[in-house]
């Protein structure tokens, strides 16, 4: 039998070459997934009047809400006309269906003291409270359990409602 003869140094170069083609092949394979991967973005919507207030007003205010989610971050459209007066605060509310109240998930800053016609426009990227995530929100407002709510002083807990959806 022949002794054991330690491998050449070109065939340890070799080897490590070919290791190096492998693995940056690998690499530059998985680069082109991640530039094909694009934010999604998915949009609520719903249209706001008193009826949809709990309990219902007769106020003739009326309004539209888009919120946008792109990655993580959130872009809320809110347009509004006929208000009884300024704006004291505006939110996203849930989780509650039509005919329910419930607490605050995301505040507009922009809402005090905006004008009894207008638009609100901003973005969030998190909700105010710790009991509801990004994506616990996002179910909320995908199944109607979440609302957006416009208030004035003439009607502290809520002048115009709608209750948010997937658009379809």
């Amino acid at each position: 039998m022949p002794a054991h003869q330690p491998p050449s140094r070109a065939l340890v170069a070799s080897a490590a070459l070919i290791a190096a083609i492998v693995i940056n092949a690998t690499v530059l394979a998985c680069g082109d997934d991640n530039e094909t991967t694009r934010a999604t973005t998915t949009t609520f919507v719903t249209t706001m009047n008193g009826a949809g207030e709990f309990p219902a007003n007769a106020e003739a205010g009326t309004g539209t809400a888009t919120v946008v989610k792109s990655g993580g971050v959130y872009t809320y459209t809110i347009s509004y006309t006929g208000m009884t007066g300024p704006l004291t605060m505006g939110h996203i509310h849930g989780p509650a269906l039509a005919g329910a109240n419930a607490p605050v998930i995301v505040p507009f800053a922009d809402a005090p003291g905006a004008p009894a016609t207008g638009t609100l426009t901003g973005t969030f990227t998190s909700t105010n409270t710790a009991t509801i995530s990004n994506d616990s929100l996002d179910v909320l407002m995908r199944t109607g359990n979440a609302y957006v709510n416009l208030h004035t002083a003439a009607h502290p807990g809520g002048e115009i409602r709608g209750q948010l959806t997937l658009k379809p």
